[in-house]
């Protein structure tokens, strides 16, 4: 599952798996951080390959401590935090060593929260930017339902989260849900993108159908000379149709130079090329349409 996810998101760190204990063990002493430690430095460093069992007396947080449900708030609450508060140990480790996890982290970029969003259909998030692990863990683990959390100072101050990576917090559940669809996707070649909308004027429709494609949601797909094509229109800042991305899946090893763009995708490998319109092609006519995908195409056959 971990291996699935990353490949397809492109994804530089593993997945952290979250178990809470509501009952003592004897400590493993050697997954017991050397030193207190914030929650969100245990996490990153899981996400680098280590493994830790946390006591409260491991936790630097106090903010950390109520919202992992180690301790019940005493003057100010933390929201969203574990309730009750009957935490007595928390394993964190990477996704592929973690036992049966309660909640599964992944660190992402937007863009990567982007894809991951598509896949599910939508993420509702709730964050406030004051309480990393409480969004990110508790309330996936009271809730049942993933969220999104843009961290807080203490995270990005204490365990160098970078100002472009967030947290996304779910029951394992939906991580095997999502590796399910990455595994269907890659078996197809997949969506590339997962807008729910288009505007695109019956015209231009037309004149792709008349060349053989089919309309998706927001893009055309078809063949030319057996190989499958895929084809988005792109808007300028001004909401017009102005350039045209044309899209190659193609399976293995795949070699290209400029003004060609090569993006892996698990098994698959995308081609890529954005060409302006009215430089020999023109949409409402469709003037130049089929000479000029015609022609990217045969420069992979």
């Amino acid at each position: 599952m971990d291996k699935i996810i990353r490949e397809y998101l492109g994804m530089r760190h593993s997945l952290v798996g979250i178990k809470i204990l509501r009952e003592s063990t004897n400590p493993e002493l050697s997954k017991k951080p050397k030193k207190r430690m914030r929650f969100c430095e245990l996490v990153k460093e899981a996400a680098a390959g280590s493994s830790f069992e946390e006591y409260l007396e491991d936790e630097a947080c106090p903010e950390a401590a109520i919202a992992l449900g180690f301790e019940e708030p005493t003057y100010v609450d933390v929201q969203p935090r574990i309730s009750p508060a009957q935490t007595k140990v928390i394993k964190i480790a990477p996704l592929e060593e973690s036992a049966n996890p309660d909640v599964v982290l992944a660190i992402l970029n937007p863009r990567q929260a982007m894809q991951l969003a598509a896949l599910l259909d939508g993420v509702e998030a709730k964050f406030s930017g004051s309480i990393a692990c409480g969004e990110a863990v508790a309330k996936p683990y009271m809730d049942k339902k993933p969220n999104i959390s843009f961290l807080c100072g203490g995270a990005r101050t204490f365990a160098d989260f970078k100002d472009s990576e967030i947290i996304f917090g779910a029951p394992p559940e939906t991580f095997k849900h999502l590796a399910e669809k990455i595994e269907a996707l890659s078996k197809t070649c997949g969506a590339l993108c997962g807008c729910k909308t288009s505007d695109i004027p019956p015209r231009i429709v037309q004149n792709f159908k008349k060349l053989g494609f089919e309309k998706g949601i927001d893009y055309f797909f078809g063949k030319v000379r057996e190989r499958s094509v895929r084809i988005y229109l792109n808007k300028d800042a001004s909401g017009r149709i102005k350039y045209i991305t044309i899209h190659l899946p193609m399976k293995g090893e795949v070699r290209v130079k400029a003004p060609f763009v090569l993006r892996k995708r698990g098994e698959w490998s995308d081609v890529s090329i954005t060409l302006q319109t009215g430089e020999g092609i023109e949409l409402n006519t469709g003037r130049g349409l089929k000479e000029t995908i015609e022609d990217i195409v045969a420069k992979f056959e």
